[in-house]
């Protein structure tokens, strides 16, 4: 039976096993150098960067108002200490930038393992994780798009927020809303995390007191995506991240 330490190195093997007690990934400091918009791509806890992601998490795709674009180019930078993504822009109304990892995980009397229940014996728990960032860039800064990309998506009516205003976003599982989802509203100003819920439409509405960048963070668990010798759910965390204007 072999273990996953037999095929990982001991960073990838403690960053990939951090998720599971509480990491997330998200998309920040979208700018823009000449013609090319850059964004970093983070991975921490509590929203403040630790090592950059494992290469295998830093999946990258771009859409623009033509369905998918050509992957941006990406590479591991010092400041701040993630991956910084890059394309070319090429005039479109909307870019949607997302980052989207899978993996499967188990864990024993040993503790967690990445892998799936067969390589393993007397597994207590084993799940599927799905992780995706989302950015949304508007040429305008309000129009958000329409791309679906994720099983759980984040759809706000606007791609930018205003203080004073209530930010509407919508959760969508599966490309239907998602009553009751579980929602952390993160606020960078005030470094809070507020646990909300959508309502029975799948809306949550949210007041934005302050100026700067906020995270919301969905997440949902599925029993019902399962392969019985590999894992029992699926668990589902989407980031999205939004500015003031």
């Amino acid at each position: 039976m072999q273990s996953s330490a037999d095929v990982l190195d001991p960073e990838t093997l403690r960053s990939l096993g951090r998720q599971i007690y509480g990491h997330e990934m998200w998309i920040a400091g979208v700018g823009r150098d000449g013609n090319e918009i850059f964004a970093y791509g983070l991975y921490g806890h509590k929203m403040v960067p630790d090592n950059p992601m494992p290469t295998d998490y830093a999946n990258v795709l771009l859409y623009d108002d033509n369905g998918r674009a050509e992957n941006p180019d990406r590479e591991i930078v010092k400041d701040p200490h993630g991956w910084r993504f890059s394309f070319e822009d090429k005039g479109a109304s909307v870019y949607t930038l997302y980052i989207d990892s899978n993996s499967t995980w188990v864990t024993d009397e040993e503790g967690w393992h990445r892998g799936t229940k067969r390589d393993f014996s007397a597994v207590k728990y084993s799940g599927a994780f799905n992780m995706v960032a989302k950015k949304i860039i508007s040429r305008d800064g309000k129009d958000p798009g329409s791309v679906i990309h994720s099983p759980l998506e984040v759809m706000p009516a606007e791609a930018t927020l205003e203080v004073g205003s209530v930010a509407r976003i919508k959760v969508l599982y599966e490309g239907k809303p998602l009553p009751k989802a579980k929602v952390v509203c993160f606020c960078k100003a005030t470094e809070s995390m507020e646990p909300m819920q959508t309502n029975e439409d799948g809306m949550l509405e949210y007041p934005v007191k302050e100026k700067g960048e906020y995270m919301f963070i969905a997440k949902h668990v599925d029993a019902d995506k399962k392969v019985d010798d590999e894992f029992d759910e699926t668990s589902f965390t989407t980031t999205l991240t939004m500015e003031t204007r």
